[in-house]
This record gives C-alpha cells, structure tokens and sequence, in this order.
C-alpha cells in the first residue's frame, strides 16, 4: 500500500486525539512507524498495517492509501564460479 498525503495522516490522527505512539500501538506497529508515515520518508506500508492504521482513525483504507504493486526482483544464483545467473522459470 502507498500513504497518499502524509500530512493528511497527521490531521487525522490529531482529529482523533491521539499521540503517535498511541496509534501505533492501536495499529500494532511502533511509534517510530507513524513518525516516517508522517514525515514522508516512509511511503509504503504492508496492506494489513494500512488497514489496521486506518480501522483505528475511523476511515476507510482507501481515505488514506492506494493499493500498489510491489515490484517485481529477478532471482538470480552463482554458479560455481561466482558467476550470477537468471533463475530459469
């Protein structure tokens, strides 16, 4: 999931009265979480954590996240010679 507006986090958290690390641990994550969502410096976030984030603001998922895909890492393995190779499908 990506955070749309992390002021917008903010405002809602404040409208609800809560400190970060009172959300956090609604949300079941930590204190320093909340503080990066809001910051910006965080953008991405586990679905189930976006979820919990915003049962806990009273909002629906979709008020502060877009769903995303996570991109897509080619495997690779060396071979005996410490050459790396693509995983064959």
């Amino acid at each position: 999931m990506k955070l749309k507006d992390p002021d917008q986090l903010q405002r809602w958290r404040k409208r609800r009265d809560l400190k970060q690390w009172e959300l956090a641990v609604l949300s079941g994550c930590t204190q320093q979480t909340i503080s990066l969502l809001e910051t910006g410096k965080m953008t991405t976030l586990s679905e189930d954590l976006a979820i919990k984030i915003a049962k806990r603001l009273d909002l629906s998922w979709e008020d502060l996240f877009m769903a995303c895909e996570a991109p897509v890492v080619p495997e690779v393995t060396n071979d005996l010679h410490g050459n790396m190779h693509p995983l064959s499908a």
